[in-house]
């Protein structure tokens, strides 16, 4: 098995939060798990996690070895597994944010946040104000 020193640093990178659409796959798919990873535990288990599971994932393991949560952890492989299909119905979508609700383990308020991050909202609430309206 390589070594880490052999990957590419970006890949480990923690972005930083911009709303911007995703550029490929790879970004896709890092996004959707950095929200995942990020919910429902404060900014630095999620990063921690979220760093633990990309590396994971860069060796051809699974997440749960960065991740015990097993529900989440599949979500992640399969996000990971599947990011080039997913990106490419992503793309051809003509909704975007109903597309996103359809992704494993993204519930109303990570759907809200990753949409955001996607640059599909002007704020992370808009789509609760939407709702409320």
């Amino acid at each position: 098995m390589p070594s880490l020193a052999v990957w590419d640093d970006s890949f480990f990178a923690v972005e930083v939060e911009t709303a911007t659409a995703p550029r490929d796959a790879d970004a896709f798919a890092r996004a959707v798990i950095r929200v995942i990873c990020e919910a429902s535990v404060t900014a630095s288990v999620g990063r921690r996690t979220y760093a633990l599971c990309l590396r994971a994932l860069a060796a051809g393991a699974t997440s749960r070895l960065g991740f015990r949560h097993p529900g989440k952890a599949e979500a992640i492989d399969l996000i990971w597994r599947e990011r080039h299909r997913l990106y490419r119905e992503y793309l051809g979508s003509n909704d975007k944010l109903a597309f996103l609700a359809t992704l494993p383990w993204i519930g109303p308020v990570t759907h809200g946040r990753l949409a955001w991050n996607f640059g599909l909202l002007n704020t992370p609430s808009e789509m609760e104000s939407q709702a409320v309206a």
